[in-house]
């Protein structure tokens, strides 16, 4: 070959070192979910070394000899060759082999059951792989893929968190063992707090004052508060509030969970009215 092919030939090498250093610079998460980030970086070597072996050639000689039978015998290498080996071995060394990985599937579902789809194409899960934080978004059947989790998290059981809208986990503390292919998680709608006050027309409080929200209950304390939740997605046609207490006349008003809280007034009973009134 003549000088200006060997440039070529190294030039070409060269390039395709960068290219693939590059790759794994730019885009250094996909390719470790992927698991080939081990797999270009030997090839990165590869290249690199014979680029500069055959660069080297343009001033150096490089020889082998082998004699003797098959592996009985001794291999001498001297010049670009040495150079090639030196790099591709260094590189070897200093990195590790890639780690085995595997996919999970998590299916998210309602209380009802796995049957129960209640995401499609809606919100995301995130799992914590130490520090390594892994974002997925749900698909149609309620399904979330996990690529590539490194083989050292199999059999761990691993923190998970909810992106959905008016979505909770049941179980905030639910975390998803990584002993399978295949994880179910249970979700449910985000509860809303209801609070607020019961209290009279002279602003004193009413305790022991019975609240009901469609089939959610409470009672009011001493000084009147009461607090209890109740879902998000609650229809509107069960959004009235009942409140009950001793002495008093019943009250029902419209409320919206999640909103300010609340100031109940109750009136004093028609009969203990008109006995007040004939009293005085």
């Amino acid at each position: 070959m003549t000088p200006l092919q060997y440039l070529l030939v190294a030039g070409l090498l060269l390039i395709v070192a960068l290219l693939l250093l590059g790759l794994m610079l730019f885009h250094a998460e996909i390719l470790v979910r992927l698991g080939l980030i081990g797999n270009l970086w030997y090839f990165m070597l590869l290249a690199m070394g014979l680029a500069v072996a055959v660069f080297s050639n343009l001033g150096l000689k490089s020889y082998s000899r082998y004699t003797g039978k098959v592996f009985g015998g001794m291999l001498e290498l001297g010049g670009p060759a040495v150079l090639m080996l030196v790099i591709v071995g260094l590189g070897f060394k200093f990195v590790e082999p890639p780690l085995a990985r595997f996919d999970l599937t998590v299916f998210v579902h309602g209380e009802a059951g796995p049957q129960a789809i209640v995401l499609r194409n809606q919100g995301a899960l995130l799992l914590d792989l130490g520090a390594d934080r892994r974002r997925e978004t749900i698909g149609d059947k309620g399904e979330v893929r996990f690529v590539g989790i490194p083989n050292d998290q199999r059999g761990r059981t691993v923190p998970v968190s909810l992106e959905a809208e008016g979505y909770e986990l049941v179980d905030p503390k639910a975390g998803v063992r990584l002993s399978a292919e295949t994880a179910y998680l249970a979700v449910r709608p985000a509860s809303l707090q209801l609070s607020g006050r019961v209290q009279d027309e002279k602003g004193r409080a009413v305790p022991g004052a019975k609240l009901r929200l469609s089939t959610y209950t409470a009672r009011s304390m001493e000084d009147g508060w009461f607090s209890f939740k109740v879902p998000s997605n609650l229809p509107i046609s069960e959004r009235t509030l009942y409140v009950t207490a001793p002495g008093f006349e019943p009250s029902h008003l419209q409320i919206t969970p999640g909103a300010n809280q609340l100031t109940v007034v109750l009136e004093k009973e028609y009969i203990e009215r008109v006995h007040q009134y004939t009293i005085r």
